[in-house]
């Protein structure tokens, strides 16, 4: 029997797939004594699918889904579930606020692994974060400072049971995302690139990858696969997004691009997403956003961001497909650029082993404070 739980709170599916997995998989590889409880908080996101992608994954006894920690929250309609009295909250994404309410229920200390921001500095144990670069960012918050500790990335952790990259000639491959919005605006722009590409380099074969959590949309002439299989790919196009670094990590040559030519479609959160839903006010409101964020932020490939550098070219706002095709052609007759991107990815994302430093943490904490 279980001596603690280990409650992780997580919501997109981008996070159940590059950080909840590893965590998961190596506590329960790694200690019997412990239960892994996994938190689902509400989230604009989701595709319906999560529940059937974490049967998938190794290790997790219980799943609290959103509606039942909701009515936990807000109506005090305790999950059925018999808490152990040793156990620790462990935030992997999503508002930091429902990982300490989580905790406030359930009497657990509570650690958060981030990368973007920080908040409830006077409520966490600990603040983990993947690397130098947002330990320098995050530690701007004095009060953050002193519990800050870099543990490595967990995206690279998520892939280390796939296939590292052995490329097969002209195979290109296309990820359209895993959310309805995203499919739906980028098939079009693949199926025109893909056209394009053929025109200037006939022997180019196509892949489109279809996500766990929205099946893609079928282009012809494209072969479906999974981001498992994605080892043989000589280039990968693709839209921003956690994939982009667990790409990364396996070393796989990529283009990204941004469409920025239809902002209504992109979801917004808070504040923004009521005004964007005004008529017509809300149409220009989040074409200039849109306007301004892409002006404002330097990078938006993870890998960059993370490399402050720009290791794989960007290519934002209004998409010509005829230059997409371009560049791709460019970069499949230049294996020594690929070869070389391979590499510099390959060191930005960094090694393995942030889920045995997080299970080192938790163990830490439990001693601490049981």
């Amino acid at each position: 029997m279980s001596k603690y739980d280990v409650i992780l709170v997580a919501n997109s599916p981008g996070e159940l797939s590059a950080l909840v997995k590893p965590v998961a998989e190596t506590l329960f590889e790694n200690s019997k004594e412990i239960r892994i409880i996994l938190v689902l908080t509400p989230c604009q996101y989701t595709s319906g699918k999560e529940l059937e992608y974490i049967q998938t994954i190794q290790g997790i006894s219980e799943i609290i889904t959103a509606n039942d920690y909701k009515n936990w929250i807000l109506l005090n309609q305790k999950p059925k579930i018999e808490f152990n009295e040793k156990g620790v909250v462990f935030y992997l994404g999503g508002d930091l606020a429902h990982a300490v309410l989580v905790a406030k229920k359930t009497h657990y200390p509570a650690l958060a692994y981030v990368q973007d921001w920080i908040g409830w500095t006077g409520f966490y144990k600990k603040f983990l974060v993947p690397d130098e670069q947002c330990y320098r960012k995050l530690g701007k918050n004095k009060k953050a400072r002193a519990k800050l500790k870099i543990i490595g990335n967990l995206m690279v952790d998520s892939i280390k049971d796939m296939k590292k990259w052995s490329p097969h000639k002209n195979v290109i491959t296309f990820l359209p995302g895993s959310r309805v919005w995203q499919i739906k605006h980028t098939t079009p722009i693949y199926e025109e690139i893909m056209r394009q590409i053929n025109i200037r380099l006939p022997e180019v074969s196509f892949q489109l990858v279809s996500s766990p959590f929205q099946k893609a949309t079928q282009i012809p002439d494209m072969k479906l696969i999974k981001f498992e299989d994605t080892h043989n790919s000589d280039l990968i196009i693709t839209i921003p997004g956690t994939n982009t670094a667990r790409l990364a990590a396996l070393g796989i040559p990529m283009l990204v691009i941004f469409p920025l030519d239809n902002p209504d479609v992109i979801p917004l959160e808070g504040l923004p997403h009521f005004i964007g839903k005004i008529p017509y006010l809300g149409s220009k409101f989040k074409k200039k956003l849109a306007a301004i964020v892409n002006k404002r932020t330097r990078f938006f490939a993870l890998p960059n961001i993370k490399a402050d550098t720009e290791i794989i070219q960007e290519i934002r706002g209004i998409i010509k497909p005829a230059e997409v095709a371009r560049t791709a052609v460019s970069l499949l007759k230049d294996k020594s650029k690929r070869e070389r991107m391979s590499q510099e990815l390959r060191l930005a994302m960094g090694q393995p082993g942030a889920a045995q430093k997080i299970m080192g943490e938790i163990n830490e904490v439990i001693r601490q404070t049981f």
